[in-house]
């Protein structure tokens, strides 16, 4: 089961990172620092590798597809915006 076989998975990412581009376009300073502290608590490490694992291998099940998929997107998610936090903070020399 890849994710060639889930259209859905493409337009939701889209949907994910337009999301954060606009987020992103509206920072300050305290919203900044804010975001880059953000830690993502969810999927252990050895849950996160074993459904790597599995995906690699085409042997996910639909429930574990949704759930390796949602933390894909929201840790995404969070990364697109810690990147524009550390652009918006660094020509000011406020990182």
């Amino acid at each position: 089961m890849g994710m060639t076989a889930f259209p859905e998975w493409v337009q939701s990412q889209k949907l994910v990172s337009e999301l954060a581009e606009r987020l992103g376009s509206t920072l300050n300073e305290p919203s900044a620092r804010a975001i880059l502290a953000l830690k993502l608590d969810g999927l252990s490490p050895e849950r996160r590798q074993e459904l790597a694992a599995k995906a690699n291998e085409g042997m996910l099940s639909k429930e574990e597809f949704a759930e390796y998929e949602t933390y894909a997107q929201v840790r995404g998610f969070l990364a697109i915006l810690q990147s524009k936090a550390r652009l918006y903070l660094k020509p000011s020399g406020k990182a």
